[in-house]
């Protein structure tokens, strides 16, 4: 459970007698539930998680039914998208970190640009992935794909710490409940297509029946980078 109020105690020490005095902060829930840079957050943390879910629980299958290719023949090539999501995740904070602290550019532009660049550049692989027929085509796709969602963390991941670093853990608490729902509703809904794409006797060799299943997290991303860089900011709104 989340706390609903804070308590600060303070000990003041007068004529040698120790007192304290106890004073209660409430959190502002009505306003973190209204304020759209909030919701900026969560819906690019839905975006984040539907993608990354997807992948991590349907890709195996995309080789296996899709393309007709063992997991076990590609050996080692199968991680690498996990691994280019580590490296890139690393690649983005740096960059994030060199262009506030220099004064290249303000906060607020700097996670708007490495959200967006994130997000577009994973749409495009995600949208391509049932276009490439091989699987080292597919690895390649889907490594870019996840590499890029991990750099748009440096925007969209840590900027609960820039509009409300008092109420940072909150905001994260709110933002991952919405990316537990998207990795719940995006596995589920991959599954219902592929049964109706068995339902209406296509191969699911063919790219057709792949389609959608990669195109709808390739469609919130183009969404989600639209909403952060049209309601997101880089400054404080919570003190």
């Amino acid at each position: 459970m989340l706390p609903i109020k804070e308590n600060h105690q303070k000990t003041k020490v007068e004529n040698g007698v120790h007192s304290t005095r106890t004073t209660t902060t409430n959190i502002p829930w009505k306003r973190i539930m209204l304020s759209l840079p909030i919701w900026a957050i969560v819906v690019n943390n839905f975006t984040f998680h539907y993608g990354l879910y997807v992948l991590m629980n349907w890709l195996p299958t995309y080789f296996e039914l899709g393309l007709q290719h063992s997991l076990q023949e590609m050996g080692s090539s199968k991680m690498i998208p996990y691994l280019n999501m580590f490296l890139f995740s690393n690649i983005g904070g740096v960059i994030a970190d060199h262009l506030i602290t220099r004064r290249i550019m303000s906060v607020t532009r700097t996670r708007k640009l490495l959200n967006t660049v994130g997000f577009v550049v994973a749409s495009i692989a995600l949208m391509a992935i049932p276009l490439f027929r091989t699987p080292n085509g597919a690895v390649f796709c889907s490594s870019v794909a996840l590499g890029f969602l991990a750099f748009a963390r440096a925007g969209f991941a840590v900027n609960h710490m820039d509009v409300a670093p008092r109420y940072a853990g909150i905001v994260m608490g709110v933002s991952n409940t919405a990316g537990t729902l998207a990795g719940v509703i995006g596995v589920d809904l991959t599954g219902r297509l592929l049964e109706a794409a068995k339902a209406a006797q296509l191969d699911l060799t063919s790219p057709d029946s792949w389609r959608a299943v990669f195109v709808i997290p390739g469609s919130l991303c183009i969404f989600s980078s639209v909403v952060f860089l049209l309601l997101s900011t880089g400054d404080r709104i919570f003190d």
